[in-house]
């Protein structure tokens, strides 16, 4: 079953890639860096091929450290209280044919979670150094903000 499902995903997003080339819509997300260390959680969704992060668009009335709580739970089965992801990062650019406004949030974990993937929508997902992953394709705000934290982290960083 999971193989029919990850092709409709796929499908469901080419639709929408055609979707926004047409609208050109406005929108706005999260995307959540969980750091354990130096070590970043990337993942990687079965519609793409560059890793990314947790996250996903905002519902209406929703902050940015909820929306990213709801994705940790839906996407990597983490549950953790919005109260508990920092913002430090806002991008705004053009990507996908929209005009996208992506907050970024931050956890930081002692230990690496146990994570409960669906392998329909997510199908991998690992902690890796973020100088490795800096060499993995990765969606371009997804690199853009790693890049920063990299700098943030390497100040602090004995």
């Amino acid at each position: 079953m999971d193989p029919f499902v990850r092709v409709a995903y796929r499908g469901a997003y080419n639709l929408a890639l055609v979707w926004w080339f047409v609208r050109r819509p406005t929108t706005e997300g999260t995307l959540v860096g969980v750091w354990r260390g130096r070590e970043v959680l990337l993942l990687q969704n079965s519609y793409r091929r560059d890793f990314s992060l947790p996250g996903g668009g905002q519902d209406p009335g929703e902050s940015s450290a909820e929306t990213g709580s709801r994705e940790l739970r839906e996407e990597v089965g983490l549950h953790v209280p919005p109260e508990r992801l920092r913002p430090v990062f806002v991008s705004q650019n053009r990507y996908v044919y929209k005009h996208d406004t992506c907050h970024f949030v931050e956890l930081e974990v002692e230990t690496e979670p146990p994570l409960v993937l669906d392998h329909r929508e997510v199908v991998w997902a690992r902690f890796i150094d973020v100088d490795t992953a800096l060499r993995l394709p990765l969606v371009r705000v997804v690199r853009e903000y790693l890049e920063d934290a990299a700098r943030r982290r390497q100040s602090v960083t004995p």
